[in-house]
C-alpha cells in the first residue's frame, strides 16, 4: 500500500531478543510526539535519558536521540528511543505512539523507502540494505556493503550520463535535419559505445559468480558407490545430513547442505554413485549426478579402496572431464587413507598428479589429496584447498560484481539495445532510427538506480521484501 509521505510512522528498529530495543519514529510530527511522551524537550544530535510514562505509569527509563531533518536515515525528522527489550515495554510504547494523531505503524521497508524518496539513497543502495541484514558470511557482507556504499550506482550513473549527452546531441540533429548538421561525431560515439558495452558485458558476466557467492558456491561430491561421499558431506557439515550405508546405491537423489569456510559459502551437493545399474530410480539419480558435474563450480571426486586400476581411473576421468565447465575446478580425493599403507597413498597421489598434468586444462585441477572422512583426517587441508581453489571468484576490489537478478535483467536489456545502436551506426542509419534504442538503454540502466522508476507498484514490490523497522 502506498502512503502519504507527510504521515509520521513508527516501528521497532531491532529484532526481538537481547537486552535493548530501539523504536524509530520518522516524520514531521516525530519530535512533538516524543516530547509529549517523555515530557522533555529534545535537542538535535544529543542523546538524553528520560523517564517514560504512559497514563502516569512509569514504563521504562529510555535514551532518546533526535536526528533533525535532513540529517537522518530517512531525511525526515527522526526520533530513536532505546529501551529495555521487554515485549511489554516495546508494545506499550508503540501502541501509544501509533495512536497519536497523524502517526501510524510503518510498513515493511518504509523507512528505507522514505530515504529513497528524500534522496538519501538510490534504489540500488536501498536494496542493499536488505542484503546487509540478511548477510551471514563475510563475502555476502562485502558484496552488499559495496553496493550499499554506491560502487555500482556510481559506475552506472557515469555510463548513463555519457549516453544522455550523446542522445541529446542526436536529438538536436533532428531539429536541424534540413540543414544537414551533425552535432554528434560518429567515430567518437562508436568508440564510447564500445567502452560502455564492454563495461556492461563485464557486469552481466559477473552475475553468475555473484549469485554463487551469495547463495553458495555449487560443490558437487561425486564418485562410485561406497567411496564415502555421504560421509564426507556429513563430516564437512559436522552433522548427519545424509544417510551413510554399506549398501551400494543408497543415495538416489542429490542431498544438499551449506558450509561457510573462512567467510565463503559453499553449497555442498552429495550425488548418487556413478556406476552401471538396471535400477530405473537409481539411473535417474545418476543422470542428476552428471548434471551436477556440468553445473558445479567445484567438483570433489572421491576415490577409495578397493582402488580402480590405472586404466579404469583414466577411463573414468575421460568420461568426467568433458562434462565439466571451463571455469570449474576438480579436486581428486583419495578417501579412507587409513585403510592404505603410506607407500600406497604416495603412489596413488603421484599417479593422479601425473594423470591430471596430461589433461587439456578443462577444468582447472589441483594436487590430489588423501583424506579419511570417518577418521576426519585431512579435512582441514581439504577446506583450505576449497577456499584457495575459489579465491579467484572474489572481487579484486576494483571490479563491481552483480548479484541482483533485477539488475542483471535490466543491464542485459541495455546491452541488447546498445548492440542495435552499434549496428545502426555501422550501417549508417540516421539519428531518428538510432535514438529510440539509445533511449531504451538509458531507461534500462536507470531502472537499476531508480532513475527511471515512476511506478509505485514496482517500488512496492521491491520494498515488500524488507523487514519491519527498515
Amino acid at each position: 500500500m502506498i502512503h502519504d509521505l507527510s504521515e509520521t510512522i513508527c516501528a521497532p528498529a531491532t529484532a526481538l531478543g537481547g537486552g535493548l530495543a530501539v523504536i524509530r519514529i520518522s516524520g514531521s510530527l516525530a519530535p512533538q510526539i516524543a516530547e509529549r511522551l517523555l515530557s522533555k524537550r529534545l535537542t538535535p544530535r544529543e542523546a538524553m535519558t528520560a523517564r517514560l510514562r504512559i497514563d502516569e505509569q512509569l514504563i521504562d527509563l529510555v535514551v532518546a536521540t533526535y536526528f533533525a531533518a535532513p540529517h537522518s536515515y530517512t531525511g525526515e525528522e527522526v526520533i530513536e528511543l532505546s529501551c529495555h527489550a521487554s515485549p511489554y515495554i516495546v508494545r506499550s510504547i508503540l501502541e501509544w505512539v501509533a495512536q497519536q494523531e497523524g502517526c501510524r505503524m510503518a510498513d515493511p521497508g518504509e523507512f528505507t523507502r522514505r530515504a529513497l524518496a528524500h534522496g538519501k539513497l538510490d534504489l540500488a543502495e536501498a536494496e542493499a540494505v536488505a542484503d546487509l541484514i540478511a548477510a551471514t558470511t563475510a563475502t555476502q557482507h562485502k558484496m552488499a556493503m559495496e553496493q550499499h556504499t554506491g560502487r555500482l550506482s556510481h559506475l552506472l550513473n557515469e555510463l548513463r550520463a555519457t549516453l544522455l549527452r550523446f542522445a541529446g546531441l542526436l536529438e538536436l540533429e533532428l531539429d536541424f535535419s534540413e540543414e544537414d548538421v551533425a552535432f554528434a561525431d560518429r567515430s567518437t560515439l562508436v568508440a564510447t559505445l564500445a567502452t560502455i558495452q564492454h563495461q556492461l558485458r563485464l557486469l552481466t558476466q559477473s552475475f553468475t559468480t555473484g549469485q554463487e557467492l551469495q547463495q553458495g558456491i555449487p560443490t558437487a561430491i561425486i564418485g562410485a558407490p561406497n567411496v564415502g561421499k555421504s560421509s564426507l558431506l556429513n563430516v564437512l557439515l559436522q552433522h548427519e545430513r545424509a544417510i551413510v550405508s554399506d549398501i551400494p546405491g543408497t543415495t538416489r537423489d542429490t542431498v544438499e547442505g551449506r558450509l561457510t569456510i573462512r567467510g565463503t559459502l559453499f553449497r555442498l551437493i552429495d550425488t548418487a554413485g556413478l556406476r552401471q545399474t538396471t535400477d530405473l530410480v537409481e539411473q535417474l539419480g545418476i543422470e542428476r549426478s552428471y548434471q551436477q558435474i556440468s553445473s558445479a563450480r567445484l567438483i570433489l571426486w572421491v576415490i577409495a579402496p578397493p582402488l580402480p586400476t590405472w586404466d579404469e581411473l583414466e577411463a573414468q576421468l575421460s568420461k568426467i572431464l568433458p562434462l565439466t565447465s571451463p571455469d570449474s575446478t576438480l579436486i581428486i580425493l583419495l578417501n579412507k587413507r587409513d585403510l592404505l599403507t603410506e607407500s600406497e597413498v604416495t603412489d596413488w597421489l603421484n599417479h593422479c598428479s601425473s594423470l591430471l598434468q596430461c589433461t587439456s586444462g578443462k577444468p582447472h585441477t589441483t594436487s590430489p589429496l588423501a583424506i579419511s572422512a570417518r577418521a576426519t583426517q585431512g579435512i582441514e587441508s581439504l577446506e583450505e584447498l576449497m577456499v584457495t581453489s575459489t579465491q579467484t571468484l572474489h572481487s579484486d576490489g576494483e571490479t563491481v560484481m552483480l548479484y541482483n537478478l533485477r539488475h542483471y535483467e535490466a543491464l542485459t536489456k541495455a546491452r541488447h539495445a546498445l548492440e542495435l545502436v552499434s549496428e545502426g551506426l555501422h550501417n549508417g542509419l540516421t539519428s531518428d532510427l538510432i535514438t529510440p534504442y539509445l533511449r531504451e538503454a538509458i531507461e534500462e540502466i536507470g531502472l537499476v538506480t531508480g532513475a527511471s522508476i515512476t511506478s509505485d507498484e514496482v517500488l512496492g514490490f521491491i520494498f515488500s521484501h524488507f523487514c519491519i523497522g527498515k
